[in-house]
C-alpha cells in the first residue's frame, strides 16, 4: 500500500479493492484466528484497513472436541464476512505430555 492509499482511506475516499495478495494474507490471518479462539477464547488482528476479530462462544451441541467461533472480517466500516465457525477445539485433540 502506498502513502497514497493510506491518505484516501484516512481522509474517507473510496476504499480501493485489496489486491490478490493481501486477501491472500487476511485469509491467512482469519484462519489463525479461528485456532486461536478456539484455544484460547478470542484472538484481533488488523492488517491494511482489514479488522479481523474471532471469539469462541461455547462447545458445539453433542460434541466434545469442537467450539463455535464467531469470526467477523471487516475493511473500515464495512463487513467483509461475518459467521458462526464449528471448529476443532485444538486443545481437547491434541495429545498430552
Amino acid at each position: 500500500m502506498n502513502e497514497k492509499d493510506v491518505a484516501a482511506r484516512a481522509a474517507g475516499d473510496p476504499l480501493r479493492f485489496p489486491s490478490t495478495e493481501e486477501l491472500r494474507m487476511v485469509r491467512a490471518i482469519a484462519l489463525l484466528a479461528l485456532l486461536e479462539a478456539a484455544r484460547h477464547g478470542e484472538y484481533r488482528a488488523t492488517f491494511h484497513g482489514f479488522r479481523v476479530q474471532a471469539l469462541r462462544q461455547c462447545s458445539a451441541p453433542g460434541a466434545d472436541a469442537f467450539v463455535e467461533v464467531n469470526l467477523c472480517v471487516s475493511l473500515g466500516k464495512t463487513i467483509v464476512e461475518r459467521g458462526l465457525v464449528a471448529t476443532t477445539d485444538a486443545g481437547a485433540v491434541e495429545p498430552k505430555p
